[in-house]
């Protein structure tokens, strides 16, 4: 047992070198700029957590401290950040942002702050501290498995279940454990095996992120000249053929069905799912089946808005004839498309 303390010590440092290259990677490699950012963040987050829950460690240069815990505080925003951009999702309300920084913020400055607070005010700053850090990785996880349906990349289809159910979920339990130990300190197998865990997950994370040709960090396609660069790529004639049928059917109006699925079109053409998502992705240059369907739907949309003899037409008609089950999805697809609201772009 006398060995177990040098044993963590050291796999921490080497767990510290990891996340410091692969923040490093992140950083200076090809993608989308949120993606590189949100990534090489996270990576800094858990190293300052890596340092700061060891007391040898974190105590060891006192100037590190303050930023050592910073980082450890925001580990499950950072998180939350890199899984909303790898995974394309939107952003939430405004509220929530502010909400998690004034929290972060909070509990930091109660650290910092030291003997100056009371234990008692300290503790209950830490367990609100924790509880929302546990809300937000519930949301994480959410967020990643709401949107497996939509995405049509196959690597990062699975990504999103290796993301939920290990790296989640290992967040998860280390503040569920810290909420219900509180100021005590956990056991030595307990902090070796949460630990051990990190590494094999910062190892885990790297492998399918950082390899050669990974398509998680390419930008959104979808453009006419990108869509005309794939279909002329070679294609079996089967694709072909289905291909064909893919885009007449959208052409003749189909991407008005209200609640429609990439398994409803796949049943509507009668190809198996899986390829017609490899169809999609490979062949016409889109990353999720939402971004696809909205080319077709934005488009007629600003025909619509256009035409003066629709021009008292409501903005809502137009959203449910095009099959928006609502206004507001209708009002972000259109502006993310175009830069303005559907009003902004009827006025001019």
């Amino acid at each position: 047992m006398a060995s177990m303390p040098s044993l963590e010590v050291a796999i921490r440092l080497i767990i510290i070198g990891q996340q410091l290259l692969i923040a490093l990677v992140f950083l200076f490699g090809l993608g989308g700029r949120a993606a590189r950012l949100s990534g090489a963040v996270l990576m800094l987050s858990l190293m300052g957590y890596v340092y700061m829950s060891d007391d040898r460690l974190g105590q060891s240069i006192a100037a590190l401290v303050p930023l050592g815990t910073l980082l450890a505080v925001i580990v499950p925003y950072c998180l939350w950040l890199f899984a909303r951009a790898i995974f394309e999702a939107p952003w939430p309300r405004p509220v929530f942002l502010y909400a998690c920084l004034m929290t972060g913020l909070a509990t930091w400055g109660v650290f910092l702050a030291g003997d100056n607070v009371s234990a008692d005010i300290a503790n209950i700053m830490s367990l609100v501290a924790r509880v929302v850090s546990l809300l937000v990785v519930a949301h994480v996880v959410w967020l990643t498995l709401r949107g497996r349906p939509d995405d049509l990349v196959e690597n990062r289809r699975a990504f999103r279940l290796f993301f939920v159910m290990v790296i989640s979920l290992q967040v998860a339990a280390v503040l569920i454990a810290e909420i219900l130990l509180g100021s005590s300190e956990p056991a030595g197998w307990l902090s070796l095996t949460n630990i051990v865990i990190i590494e094999l997950l910062t190892v885990g994370l790297a492998v399918p992120l950082l390899r050669p040709n990974s398509d998680f960090f390419e930008p959104e396609q979808g453009s006419d000249a990108v869509r005309q660069e794939y279909e002329a790529s070679g294609l079996g004639a089967t694709e072909r053929v289905y291909r064909q049928k893919l885009l007449d059917l959208m052409d003749d109006g189909y991407y008005r069905e209200t609640g429609l699925t990439i398994s409803m079109l796949a049943a509507e053409l009668d190809y198996p799912e899986h390829q017609l998502r490899r169809l999609i992705n490979g062949h016409l240059g889109y990353r999720n089946f939402s971004a696809f369907l909205n080319r077709y739907r934005i488009d007629e949309a600003k025909r619509q808005l256009a035409d003066p003899e629709k021009a008292r037409t409501p903005i809502l008609t137009i959203a449910l004839d095009l099959g928006y089950a609502s206004l507001g999805p209708f009002n972000r697809a259109f502006k993310l498309q175009t830069g303005m609201t559907p009003s902004e772009f009827r006025r001019q």
